[in-house]
C-alpha cells in the first residue's frame, strides 16, 4: 500500500482528486485535528501501486538500445525480461546479460531477466506471437504477482515517468486491456487472412528458410470474427491467464488458425478479447501509445524524429515509437521529461542516495510529475461514455 505522505498533489483539480476528497470528507465529517486518532491511523486513500511485467525485445545489434529503454522504464515494483532473438549473436546476448548484472539495484531487487534461449522471430508470419506468449509465460513463472503486460521493442521509448504511469493506473480496474483494435480489415482480408503462409521459424532452427505462400485462398473464419491493429498491447493479468493457460478452447482454436496468418501479432490479441464474453467488455481501443505514419501509409511507423516532440507530449500517451538509435529527440526526453541523465536510471520516489537511484529507498513512494496529468486527460478521453461504448469491439 503506498503511503498517504508518498505521493504529493498536483498543482490542479483532477476527476480523480475530487473523488478522492469526496471519499476522504465522506469517512471523516470531523477534522483530523479533532480526531483523538494520530494521523497515521487514517485509512489510506490511494488504492494499491500496480505491477508492471515489461517484455522488451530486439534482434541484432539492439543491445544498447534496449539497455536504454530499460533504464528509462525501470521501477524496482516492476518485472522485466529482455529478449534478444535469434538474429542476434550468442555473444550480443551474453553482453547484455552481464550488463543486466552490473547494475546494482538490478542485483539487488532481482527484477530483471534475459532470455537465453532465443526465439526465433519473422515478423511477416506467425512466430511473433509465439514469442509474445512464450515471454507472457515466463513472466508468469517467477513473478506472478503483476498486473499489467507491456510489450515493447528495443526502438520505443517512454513518454512519461513510471512514477505518473504506475499513480494513475493505480486508480483503474485491474481487468482493462489497452488493445487497439478494428473490425475493418480491407486489404489485409487477401492478402494477411485468406491467404495461407507457413513461417519457418516454427520448424527451422535458423533463419535460412523463406516464407511459404499457398496457391489457394481459404474463407474467412465462421466460428469468429476477426478483428486487427497494432502489436503493441497492454494486457491484464487476467487475459494473459487466460491466453497462455487456456482454461478454454478459444486460445487454442485461435493459435491453430493464427499459424499460418501472415503478421499474427497484428490480430491475434486483439481477436481473443474482442471474441470473449470475459474480456469484451474490458477492451479499450488505444495501445496508450504514440506513433506517426507516412502519407500514404506503409506497413510501419516512420521514425520519430526531434520535430515531433510536441505532438508526443501533447498527446499524452504513455510510450512512443519508433526511434532511430540516439537519436537527438531521446536525449530531450531523458532531460524534459524522464530526468534521466545518461546511462543512469530514469529517478522516481524509490531513489536515495547522493548518485540518484544508486541505492532503493521506499517502493511505495510515487511521486508523479507533470506527465501524469496529461497520461489522465488522454484516460479520461478514452473512458468517456460515448468514445467508450462506440469502439469497444465493434463489429462493422
Amino acid at each position: 500500500m503506498a503511503k498517504l505522505k508518498a505521493r504529493r498533489f498536483y498543482p490542479f483539480i483532477s476527476i480523480v482528486f475530487l473523488l478522492l476528497l469526496f471519499l476522504f470528507f465522506f469517512l471523516f465529517p470531523t477534522s483530523p485535528f479533532q480526531s483523538r486518532r494520530s494521523f497515521s491511523t487514517l485509512p489510506n486513500p490511494f488504492p494499491p501501486t500496480p505491477r508492471i511485467a515489461y517484455f522488451i525485445t530486439g534482434s541484432a545489434g539492439d543491445k544498447d538500445r534496449m539497455l536504454r529503454l530499460l533504464f528509462a522504464v525501470y521501477h524496482p515494483r516492476n518485472r522485466y525480461l529482455l529478449h534478444l532473438d535469434t538474429r542476434a549473436l550468442q555473444q550480443e546476448r551474453e553482453d547484455l546479460a552481464a550488463d543486466v548484472g552490473s547494475v546494482y539495484v538490478f542485483n539487488t531487487v532481482g527484477n530483471v531477466d534475459v532470455v537465453g534461449n532465443a526465439d526465433t522471430v519473422n515478423y511477416g508470419g506467425s512466430t511473433p506471437i509465439a514469442s509474445v506468449l512464450h515471454g507472457a509465460a515466463i513472466l508468469l513463472k517467477p513473478w506472478g504477482d503483476w498486473d499489467w503486460f507491456v510489450n515493447l521493442r528495443a526502438g520505443d521509448y517512454p513518454l512519461i515517468t513510471q512514477d505518473d504511469f504506475l499513480h494513475i493506473l493505480s486508480f483503474l480496474p485491474r481487468d482493462f486491456n489497452f488493445i487497439e483494435h478494428t473490425s475493418k480489415i480491407g486489404w489485409k482480408e487477401y492478402q494477411r487472412i485468406k491467404s495461407v503462409v507457413v513461417d519457418p521459424g516454427i520448424y527451422l532452427a535458423s533463419l535460412r528458410g523463406r516464407m511459404f505462400f499457398g496457391s489457394r485462398m481459404r474463407p474467412l473464419p465462421a466460428a469468429y470474427k476477426f478483428f486487427t491493429g497494432s502489436p503493441f498491447v497492454i494486457l491484464s493479468r487476467e487475459l494473459i491467464d487466460f491466453s497462455v493457460l487456456g482454461y478454454e478452447n478459444l486460445p487454442r482454436t485461435l493459435l491453430l488458425y493464427f499459424t499460418n496468418i501472415k503478421s499474427s501479432h497484428q490480430g491475434y490479441f486483439q481477436t481473443l478479447a474482442c471474441n470473449s464474453r470475459e474480456f469484451r467488455s474490458a477492451v479499450i481501443n488505444s495501445n496508450l501509445r504514440f506513433e506517426a505514419w507516412d502519407n500514404p501509409p506503409r506497413l510501419e511507423p516512420r521514425n520519430l524524429k526531434l520535430s515531433d516532440y510536441n505532438k508526443m507530449v501533447t498527446r499524452g500517451a504513455a510510450f512512443a515509437g519508433s526511434f532511430q538509435p540516439n537519436d537527438p529527440v531521446l536525449d530531450k526526453i531523458d532531460k524534459a521529461i524522464l530526468h534521466r541523465r545518461w546511462g543512469k536510471l530514469a529517478p522516481g520516489g524509490w531513489c536515495v542516495g547522493r548518485d540518484p537511484c544508486e541505492q532503493l529507498g521506499e517502493l511505495d513512494i510515487l511521486r508523479p510529475d507533470r506527465g501524469a496529468k496529461r497520461f489522465e486527460k488522454l484516460l479520461l478521453k478514452l473512458l468517456a461514455t460515448e468514445n467508450f461504448r462506440s469502439n469497444i469491439c465493434v463489429f462493422r
